[in-house]
């Protein structure tokens, strides 16, 4: 299973998590934007993080024996982070302590896809196969089954505390006690990867899938009999982070893969048949100041709809910003101009904050287990790891064996390179990308191009086939993977048809040329064959050596010799038979002579 980078905020709002690939766990305070805390858990590099879900528990959560506070008797509740890993474990990670409280194995031996919580509920995650409610107060498995032949990708507790939603490629409602299944929903044709309940109603949830640039709502209610969605939502890409909240209409809130952010208003009653497009699209860019067009696009990577505000962490995993937005519904599109997070941390000289960043050097050693994180030393007591040194610098010589070789090249930057071409109509930055012959990267390119860039696309498709013969090959490429990742919107499309139309009517013109170039490519082959037959016969020089080699002798005297010598060989030979003949003959004629006179 592949490693993605999982974030999400915490259920008040105020802390923000993120753990990426290299398993280390970020918390930032969402109020002052500071990373408060960073975390790296044994055996990070071996066994890293794929999931994380906030879970707001009790202190008595820890088994440590520990001094009890004033807010410990009062039985308050923490933030804490409980996170997936490789190996099967999942690990209970307190914010208001800094550390890894307990630690729940011995119920998956695969990775964990997901894990769910609810309040009131205990602690459920998935496998590929199997699904484990853990018992968190004694760290033990509490129960465990199988959802089926199909692979479990993510969860959800419902408020009853009795319901569990299972999604893989489908969806089912199953019943906790009892360990069957009551439901099931169809619609996605990939795997689900986010399953939120609508607060307020409690009667509809809301799903998103990996390759699906729709988000479906689904109905609870046991009345309807419906499996398929009622309502769907059009974006642009794929959501990473869905947010809820529930008044008189539901308010959806979802961020797509880009880093853009949209803005849903619907009132979730009945089956809705056309999907919703979103009520305000929010965008976040900087100014670099270096010429008109330098502008630098900042990606959102979380957001939560906290109230009539909506809080939204944008910029990247190093360099994190935080702010409220409150987006007017009458404003389709909203681009906020924000300075780059990189350089506002760097202009923070007189601030300071509780988190330094080291300076990186070729040596690595590690000096606490969590290094952000202050604590008070009492005189006489040692610092002390919980971690041994040895398996630290066993941590520091693992090889990633599993990424199998160098990581494949991103296409953000050639999807952003190629929208900026179509909209500033620049010939060399659309030859420089429209010129790349691999299908892969057309691919992905093409699936992360904005809606209102797809039908400029097809025009210069267009003009490139009716070109020369490569840029023509090049183009139908880019033309397959343009109607296969956006066929949907080109079929609802009227004006599609006059722009393809110049294609079809190249495609007619060459079909019918077609079979008198198949005649001809035939008639040429038989030609060929043939005077490769004939030229095949005439070759003698490269037989070989010759089996037998006459040689005929011309010269006269070597002629008469040779006549002059058979000749009187074969009078003589006659001479001697002539003569022993009449001898012969005269002999039995004396004998028939003597035998008459004897009669």
């Amino acid at each position: 299973m592949a490693v993605l980078e999982c974030s999400a905020f915490s259920e008040s709002g105020k802390y923000f998590g993120y753990c990426g690939v290299d398993g280390k766990l970020k918390v930032w305070e969402t109020e002052s934007g500071i990373l408060s805390q960073e975390y790296t858990p044994n055996l990070h590099l071996s066994s890293p993080c794929t999931c994380l879900t906030w879970v707001a528990s009790r202190n008595s959560v820890s088994p440590r024996k520990r001094k009890k506070r004033k807010s410990d008797e009062h039985g308050s509740e923490t933030d804490t982070l409980a996170l997936g890993t490789v190996s099967g474990n999942l690990l209970l990670y307190s914010v208001t302590s800094g550390s890894m409280v307990s630690q729940l194995d011995s119920g998956h031996s695969s990775a964990v896809n997901h894990v769910a919580w609810s309040r009131g509920s205990n602690l459920f995650s998935c496998d590929d196969r199997h699904i484990v409610e853990w018992n968190v107060a004694d760290c033990s498995v509490k129960s465990k089954w199988k959802a089926g032949s199909e692979r479990v990708t993510c969860l959800l507790v419902l408020p009853d505390s009795n319901s569990l939603l299972v999604a893989g490629c489908t969806i089912g409602l199953w019943d906790i006690p009892s360990k069957k299944l009551m439901r099931r929903y169809t619609g996605h044709a990939s795997e689900v990867t986010s399953l939120t309940l609508v607060p307020g109603t409690e009667s509809y949830f809301i799903s998103a899938a990996k390759n699906d640039r729709l988000l479906s709502a689904w109905s609870l209610s046991l009345r309807s009999q419906d499996k398929n969605a009622v309502a769907s939502f059009a974006m642009e890409d794929v959501a990473t982070s869905v947010s809820l909240c529930s008044t008189d209409t539901t308010s959806v809130v979802a961020v797509t893969s880009s880093g853009v952010l949209h803005v849903y208003r619907h009132q979730l009653n009945g089956k809705c048949s056309k999907p919703l497009k979103p009520k305000v699209t929010v965008q976040i860019a900087t100014d670099t100041g270096q010429s008109k067009d330098a502008v630098q696009r900042i990606p959102i990577l979380g957001a939560m709809k906290l109230g009539s505000g909506i809080i939204i962490a944008h910029g990247s995993p190093v360099f994190l910003s935080f702010e409220t937005i409150c987006p007017k519904e009458h404003e389709k599109v909203v681009c906020l101009v924000r300075q780059d997070p990189r350089k506002k941390s760097t202009s923070r000289d007189g601030v300071v904050s509780k988190v330094k960043i080291p300076e990186a050097s070729d040596s690595v050693e590690y000096v606490s287990q969590t290094a952000t994180v202050v604590t008070p030393v009492k005189r006489g007591k040692k610092l002390k790891s919980d971690v041994p040194m040895e398996e630290r610098l066993e941590n520091l010589s693992l090889t990633r064996q599993e990424a199998g070789g160098h990581e494949p090249p991103r296409t953000d930057s050639m999807a952003h390179l190629l929208m900026q071409g179509l909209c500033s109509k620049d010939r060399k930055i659309l030859q420089s990308v429209l010129m790349k012959n691999d299908p892969a990267l057309i691919s992905s390119t093409v699936m992360r191009l904005s809606l209102q860039c797809t039908i400029p696309l097809l025009k210069e498709l267009v003009t490139l086939i009716q070109g020369k013969t490569i840029a023509s090959q090049i183009a139908v490429l880019w033309l397959k993977a343009v109607i296969k990742s956006h066929a949907g919107q080109l079929m609802a499309n009227s004006d599609v048809r006059d722009t393809l139309s110049p294609v079809l009517g190249l495609v007619e013109t060459r079909l019918g040329l077609l079979a008198p170039l198949s005649r001809l490519r035939g008639r040429l082959d038989l030609l060929v064959d043939q005077m490769g037959e004939s030229n095949k016969g005439n070759v003698t020089g490269d037989l070989g050596e010759s089996l037998l080699v006459f040689q005929d002798q011309d010269s006269e005297e070597g002629s008469g010799i040779e006549d002059t010598a058979l000749g009187s060989e074969s009078e003589d030979h006659w001479e001697e038979l002539s003569d022993m003949n009449m001898e012969e003959e005269a002999e039995a004629e004396g004998e028939t002579e003597e035998l008459d006179m004897s009669s």
